[in-house]
């Protein structure tokens, strides 16, 4: 097994480093993402989150808890996209706004359930978000 020299290994690693950072920023200069918009996006989702986390705690409906677990998933995917600027993070976060949607709609069909009524309003302020970042 042969062995590279200290400053050859050294070399390679710099070049490999500085060709990701590089790449890095060519993605990031290319992005036109609206980082007011994005911020305003990643905190709904956030809050859409905690929301549905709250509502599964308090209502006991299958339905209910069913689509907030797939709204939590959408959120959190949809954030980690956004937060990196993904090529398909606007494509994501129309899938969110649909699930948001959807999660809401179940979750007004709860009766009066305060849990609930939190949870579509999120749902919907998310959705309307996670929708302007799509366009």
């Amino acid at each position: 097994m042969s062995h590279f020299p200290y400053s050859v290994v050294s070399g390679i690693v710099l070049l490999i480093a500085s060709s990701v950072v590089a790449s890095v920023s060519v993605v990031r200069a290319e992005s036109n993402i609206d980082p007011a918009l994005k911020e305003k996006c990643v905190a709904a989702c956030n809050e859409c989150l905690q929301a549905c986390r709250e509502c599964i705690v308090g209502c006991d409906c299958a339905q209910c808890e069913r689509h907030c677990l797939e709204c939590i998933e959408t959120c959190r995917a949809c954030v980690a996209l956004m937060e990196y600027e993904a090529p398909h993070s606007a494509e994501m976060c129309g899938l969110c706004a649909r699930v948001c949607e959807s999660c809401a709609a179940e979750c007004l069909t709860c009766g009066d359930m305060p849990c609930c009524k939190k949870c579509a309003e999120a749902c919907k302020k998310c959705a309307a978000t996670c929708l302007a970042m799509a366009k």
